[in-house]
């Protein structure tokens, strides 16, 4: 689950000051730019009276369609079975993220109950225990690999990578850092069966998945409701990606979706509302 905090102090960037102008001389002020990946984190560990749940099906879907809308010189050419691979990558967290309560059941003013912590605060994707997480990875390579072989080749890659930054924390016990060599030796395997359907050069194949992995992160940030200006970590042909917030808007510099785009991702509230809608469908304006 990705959570999209609520009622919370506002942020650094996009402030009461007025986005990133100066009060006093009406200047634009130098704004603190941080990694993409700290502006997510941070929202996921944030406290908060309520918050919308973005499921991880559902923040790929997104993903998907930010791909889709990719009008950009430095990006590589993104065929159908690349689009719905990253649109697939998360597929495999559905039996994690599935509401206790069926929406359709739900009456007016009730919200399907969420997993939370002790103190309430909902449990983020980044709570789940190794256990949890690798069966997720798992099922949404196999998932990847239903649709087509770039499918499991590119899912299976990008979790791979998940997997190498987790063990370089060493911060799991050996019983869990077992189950990430055990993914990792068993996804090599993989990638050396599916390489040859995919029919990319392992050059592509890389490329590719720097692709999947920024729309991941992309659409984490605008799921999450981060304000900061923030960068990217993907390089392609050199060039980096900047995302700066104006207002409800997030412009990306350089301008990777040609005239701009609007978008959306359904999230549900938690805790439930009497006064406002639970399900609800939160928009975002790119450019």
């Amino acid at each position: 689950m990705v959570l999209y905090p609520l009622h919370t102090s506002l942020d650094s960037a996009g402030s009461k000051f007025g986005h990133g102008t100066s009060v006093a001389q009406g200047r634009p002020i130098c704004r603190k730019v941080v990694s993409a990946w700290e502006a997510v984190e941070k929202k996921q560990k944030q406290n908060a009276d309520a918050w919308w749940l973005i499921a991880q099906p559902d923040h790929a879907a997104l993903a998907g369609d930010l791909a889709a809308s990719i009008s950009c010189s430095y990006f590589p050419k993104l065929e159908p079975d690349v689009l719905e691979a990253i649109t697939l990558h998360d597929a495999g967290w559905a039996q994690f993220d599935r509401p206790q309560k069926p929406v359709a059941s739900l009456t007016s003013g009730e919200t399907s109950p969420a997993k939370a912590s002790d103190s309430g605060r909902p449990l983020s994707f980044l709570d789940m225990s190794p256990a949890d997480f690798v069966l997720a990875w798992s099922d949404s390579i196999e998932r990847a690999q239903q649709s087509s072989a770039i499918g499991g080749l590119l899912v299976s890659q990008h979790f791979s990578r998940l997997a190498e930054n987790r063990l370089a924390m060493r911060a799991d016990v050996p019983a869990d850092i077992d189950k990430l060599k055990t993914l990792l030796a068993g996804e090599a395997a993989r990638r050396c069966r599916l390489g040859a359907q995919a029919g990319r050069q392992a050059e592509q194949v890389q490329v590719l998945v720097d692709v999947l992995q920024f729309c991941d992160l992309l659409s984490l940030y605008l799921c999450c409701g981060a304000r900061e200006d923030a960068v990217l970590p993907q390089r392609f042909q050199g060039q980096s990606i900047l995302l700066r917030r104006d207002g409800d808007m997030c412009r990306t510099e350089p301008a990777i979706f040609g005239k701009g785009v609007s978008l959306g991702v359904s999230a549900r509230r938690h805790p439930a509302s009497r006064e406002e809608a639970n399900v609800v469908s939160l928009g975002f304006l790119l450019e």
